[in-house]
């Protein structure tokens, strides 16, 4: 467990996939309804509090983000955010980086038009690369949060898309010629 602080409000500390295993959590079942996620929320906290030598208040608001390590890991990113007057209650607040899209085009056409659907959508996307594979096309898209569904809809009509399959996504990486990326 990598912990370090940026300034007053900011906290990141690097979870590596060993540090999942004794957590006894993995990125996927991250989520805030989880009881074991908020477990490692928690035990993270106490961590960073005790290598920091500071405390490290939660009577405010909280923002953790996580994203995923290419390690199997995560990164953790604790911000605390300022109260507002009108709600002063302690609230935490969780963010995960969107699963990436993977599309795979019924043939050449299609994907330059579902290229061309992503150009138009840019302000959804963080990212998105392209591959030759098998003498096939693929689009991996990394969308923002809120828009993973958007995107997928969008592209369904170019060809067959997949969410979140990492597997699928590493064989393309290891074996796809590169083609553009944004």
């Amino acid at each position: 467990m990598n912990i370090q602080a940026d300034g007053d409000e900011k906290i990141a500390v690097t979870l590596s996939h060993q540090d999942m295993n004794e957590l006894d959590i993995t990125y996927d079942e991250m989520d805030y309804s989880n009881i074991e996620t908020r477990r490692v929320i928690w035990t993270v906290l106490d961590e960073a509090k005790r290598v920091l030598g500071k405390e490290i208040s939660t009577d405010g608001r909280l923002l953790v983000q996580v994203s995923p390590a290419d390690d199997g890991g995560c990164l953790m990113l604790f911000t605390q955010m300022p109260l507002l007057e009108s709600n002063s209650k302690k609230r935490l607040i969780m963010k995960k980086d969107a699963e990436p899209i993977l599309l795979r085009a019924f043939d050449a056409d299609s994907f330059i038009d579902a290229l061309s659907v992503l150009k138009k959508h840019s302000q959804s996307i963080r990212a998105s690369e392209s591959f030759l594979c098998k003498n096939e096309f693929f689009i991996v898209i990394h969308p923002k949060p809120s828009f993973c569904e958007h995107i997928d809809l969008a592209l369904c009509e170019y060809g067959e898309t997949e969410t979140g399959n990492k597997t699928s996504i590493s064989k393309i990486y290891e074996y796809g010629k590169p083609l553009l990326s944004e």
